[in-house]
């Protein structure tokens, strides 16, 4: 590790550097550390938490996975952690770019705390981890974009990560900007406001030496077959189609180019050129930003998205904030006042966030303010919006994971994903599925999987590969957990805990346990997990207490004795016991007379264009959902590899909003949508 002490200065505008081996007073904390990437970043916060900070000010961390190091296709991120403002938890959020490339030559971790003085200050590495503050008073000045090409020019080639005005100025949903162009954002829950209160304006990696770069030669035999099985996944094919807008109908265009992390074969990131400069858009922010202000269509969302990427604002909060403020306005009479539906006045309350002038002071506190302001129910969860979800899996998610209130990290895929019911067992062993459990409005086991996916998205984190890469490969079955286990495990796990699946949900079930210790530090309370908006649903069925149970959990919502005692090892998969729920399935009951009729397919995309949906599909019905699609297959043979993968269907099958799963009844009359997505996007 380098730790970078920002009040100890040297000469010639040096500043102290120390590396360190990674070591913690508690075993718990230093095995789930010698995992690495985002796991070493979660035990460096930890510690220093425990140690305590007379500053009161947490230490920004940068880590990079082993995969990073090893260059494994998808491969590419940068972990960026720290004690995050809006929430008072533990945030932490994965960048692309260069960042990781550069930092894994440098080090595992960069552990930056106290404070620069000066305007501009910039803290550089080079090549030999000597670090310096070099000071560009001009970039305070300047927005995200002119500050980036400003950083460029004076760092060519360099690793970058920059604050924005809001960063600057201390917003508590402050994000930060990688160099790329245009560049890619991180930090919810306000990391660029830990950077700026770090009085840094940007770190900037310099280039290390070819020969110090991700070395791929060193596992020579592993990119190219997971390239291969990469390439072969329909649903990451759909996304690289599609980008982050697969499932969606927002885009009315298309994009101007895509971009990807290093090695990845399927980009999924879209660009568009606008007269104001390139937008990389993401589905999940610009939807924030569209029905929810009264906005239709694509331009005018992706106008404010781009002025919060220009300010380094998390655009799902401020999207957050700004409706409730529209909420707020128009409850208490004050249509007039009310932004609703009017691109340029929200744009103008935007760029008010940063400055905390007129709206901007009361929107600059982000929304779970706004909605005490105005006395408004929102969906919340630990002070940072949330997104009501009808899926179950999905809600618990946000609510109880570890991982927070964003339903990319936490939204169990499994269970909107996996469409043959056999696969999701076999993924889920040795846990028991219990029946309905892949039923999405069905509580039946919803405890379990959302267990399971916080402890795989942990564990895949913290190698360095992409989530959404790894989820994609299980949800498609191209690869079984254990063979994913094989390539990206980190040599920490496989030596302390194996080399198979289990090993690597056992290493994120581990550092699961280690954040909620870290959160109970920082003040966490029992009721954190049952947020008003969702209290009901969650706590129905008992959901919220089969995660308790599965994850090793009081009814304090703390890490048991039992389970603290297991972090690290395989014992902490076994803390439930043999635990099994019962739920119902839907199918066609005996009673139901079958006779011909037909039923519509809709679907986007690649699958869309071999089935010329819409398509009629005439069977005998009632059916199953998968005789609906095997049906297809057969008058549509170039639609069959979008539609059945031995016996068992691809995309995931919704009628009027509701899921289907592959056993539940399709009748006469229906219009089904099909949809090949990686969820939680």
């Amino acid at each position: 590790m380098l730790r970078i002490d920002l009040d100890a200065p040297a000469a010639a505008g040096r500043v102290g550097v120390s590396r360190e081996a990674w070591s913690a007073a508690d075993p718990a904390v230093e095995r789930v550390g010698s995992y690495g990437g985002s796991a070493l970043a979660l035990a460096l916060v930890h510690a220093a938490t425990t140690a305590g900070d007379a500053s009161g000010r947490s230490p920004l961390v940068l880590a990079a996975g082993e995969a990073v190091r090893r260059g494994l296709p998808t491969a590419a991120r940068a972990t960026v952690a720290a004690r995050a403002p809006l929430s008072g938890q533990y945030a932490d959020g994965q960048v692309g770019g260069e960042l990781g490339a550069h930092l894994a030559a440098l080090a595992d971790a960069l552990v930056v705390h106290g404070r620069a003085r000066g305007d501009g200050a910039v803290l550089v590495i080079d090549a030999a981890a000597d670090a310096r503050l070099v000071h560009l008073p001009e970039l305070d000045a300047l927005d995200v974009p002119a500050r980036l090409t400003r950083l460029r020019e004076r760092f060519p080639g360099a690793a970058l990560l920059a604050t924005g005005p809001a960063g600057d100025a201390g917003i508590p949903f402050a994000s930060l900007a990688n160099e790329a162009d245009p560049p890619s954002f991180v930090g919810r829950g306000g990391l660029g406001a830990v950077m700026g209160g770090l009085g840094l304006r940007a770190i900037a990696l310099l280039a290390p030496p070819p020969d110090h770069g991700p070395q791929r030669a060193h596992d020579a035999e592993a990119p190219v077959p997971l390239r291969a099985r990469l390439l072969a996944s329909p649903r990451l094919r759909a996304r690289a189609e599609g980008g982050t807008f697969e499932a969606g109908a927002v885009v009315q265009s298309a994009p101007d180019a895509r971009k990807g992390c290093r090695g990845c074969p399927t980009p999924c990131g879209w660009v568009f050129e606008r007269p104001q400069g390139s937008v990389g858009a993401r589905f999940s922010a610009v939807q924030a930003l569209t029905e929810p202000l009264g906005l239709a269509g694509f331009e005018g969302p992706l106008l404010l998205l781009q002025r919060c990427d220009a300010l380094g604002l998390d655009a799902k909060e401020t999207g957050a904030a700004l409706a409730l403020l529209v909420r707020g306005l128009e409850a208490a009479g004050e249509i007039a006042a009310s932004p609703h539906g009017d691109v340029a006045r929200l744009a103008d309350a935007i760029d008010a966030i940063p400055r905390r002038a007129g709206a901007g002071a009361l929107l600059a506190r982000g929304a779970a303010h706004v909605a005490r302001h105005f006395a408004l129910d929102a969906p919340l969860v630990r002070g940072q919006a949330a997104r009501p979800e009808s899926d179950l899996a999905s809600l618990l998610g946000q609510c109880v994971s570890t991982r927070g209130a964003d339903p990319m990290r936490t939204f169990a895929f499994l269970a909107a994903d996996v469409p043959d019911r056999a696969r999701l067992a076999r993924l889920l062993a040795p846990w028991p599925l219990p029946e309905g459990a892949e039923d999405p409005h069905a509580p039946a086991g919803k405890g379990r999987l959302v267990a399971w996916t916080e402890a795989f998205l942990a564990a895949v984190d913290a190698s360095g590969f992409c989530a959404f890469s790894a989820a994609a490969l299980l949800a498609d079955g191209v690869v079984d957990l254990d063979e994913l286990a094989g390539w990206i495990a980190p040599a920490s796990v496989r030596a302390s805990l194996g080399q198979d699946g289990r090993a690597l949900l056992a290493a994120g079930a581990s550092i699961a346990l280690v954040q909620r210790d870290l959160a109970r530090r920082h003040g966490a309370q029992p009721d954190d997990d049952r947020p008003a908006f969702a209290r009901a649903r969650v706590d129905a069925s008992g959901m919220r207490d089969e995660y308790a149970r599965f994850r090793g959990l009081d009814e304090q919502g703390r890490c048991t004795r039992e389970a603290w005692a297991a972090v690290g090892t395989l014992a902490v998969l076994d803390l439930a016991g043999a635990d099994a729920v019962r739920a119902r399935v839907s199918a066609p009951s005996p009673g139901d007379a079958s006779a011909p009729g037909r039923v519509v397919l809709h679907a986007r995309g690649a699958l869309g264009r071999a089935l010329h949906a819409p398509f009629a599909v005439e069977l005998a019905l009632p059916a199953t959902a998968l005789e609906v699609l095997s049906a297809a297959a057969r008058a549509r043979p170039a639609a069959r590899r979008w539609l059945i993968d031995a016996g068992s269907p691809i995309p995931t099958v919704w009628r009027a909003g509701q899921r289907l799963g592959a056993a539940d009844t399709a009748r006469d009359g229906d219009a089904l949508d099909l949809v090949v997505a990686i969820s939680g996007g």
